[in-house]
């Protein structure tokens, strides 16, 4: 990414991926039209002002060095509550491109994309997560409703993608299916038939897994940023 444009719609794709209205929202939070917003992403506007270019880094949580000279990474590495001690191992954590919906899902994109990392101390992984593989976890952002108050809107959320397997252990499951990236409760019910549902009783709808459908199970939700362990 050598322009400036370029930084910017690759942190508004990283901020609000899939989403048609996203250049009108960050044009919202600048207080500008859309038209430039278009302008400076298409190069016909080397940069943002300023004052514009702050307030781009705040609404879409990216690095200001990065976006103004594409040193560093779209999202600096930072740590996640407990912060790792000095000298003590760290485990830094991709945090993608890709976003699972909390609704009617969200379009793959086919490619791991990395937008960042997250550092994590390697003990407190190993102590409250106890997860697969160190290499297995991933960051990804939600998005939606349907699995409030569990997750909200705009969370990240730590997933292990090695749980594939719902029927060793109910959670919650990020999973793809028509093309699209889904994240739902999964859980087996005492028949054997393995049922995804919404956690937010408004919108609640109920499937089973019955052979009819192709799902593929991309990994268990284990942490979200909020700190709720799951």
């Amino acid at each position: 990414m050598n322009t400036y444009g370029e930084r910017l719609e690759a942190a508004l794709m990283a901020k609000r991926p899939a989403d048609k209205a996203a250049r009108q929202w960050l044009a919202d939070q600048l207080e500008i039209s859309v038209q430039a917003v278009g302008q400076v992403i298409a190069g016909k506007t080397k940069a943002l002002t300023a004052e514009n270019h702050e307030k781009a880094v705040q609404a879409l949580g990216c690095s200001g060095l990065w976006l103004a000279t594409g040193q560093g990474e779209l999202i600096p590495v930072q740590p996640l509550t407990p912060a790792p001690q000095p000298g003590q191992p760290v485990v830094h954590v991709p945090l993608l491109a890709n976003a699972g919906s909390m609704g009617p899902g969200t379009d793959i994109q086919h490619d791991d994309i990395l937008v960042g990392q997250i550092a994590l101390s390697e003990q407190w992984v190993a102590r409250r997560l106890q997860p697969t593989n160190l290499n297995a976890l991933r960051f990804i952002h939600a998005y939606g409703d349907s699995m409030s108050p569990t997750f909200e809107d705009g969370d990240i959320l730590l997933v292990d993608t090695g749980i594939k397997d719902p029927k060793i252990i109910d959670g919650v499951y990020v999973m793809a299916a028509n093309d699209r990236v889904y994240i739902k409760r999964v859980r087996q019910r005492m028949d054997g038939v393995v049922e995804i549902s919404s956690d937010n009783a408004t919108v609640k709808t109920v499937d089973v897994l019955n052979g009819d459908h192709r799902i593929d199970i991309l990994g268990r939700v284990v942490w979200c940023w909020n700190g709720r362990k799951l």
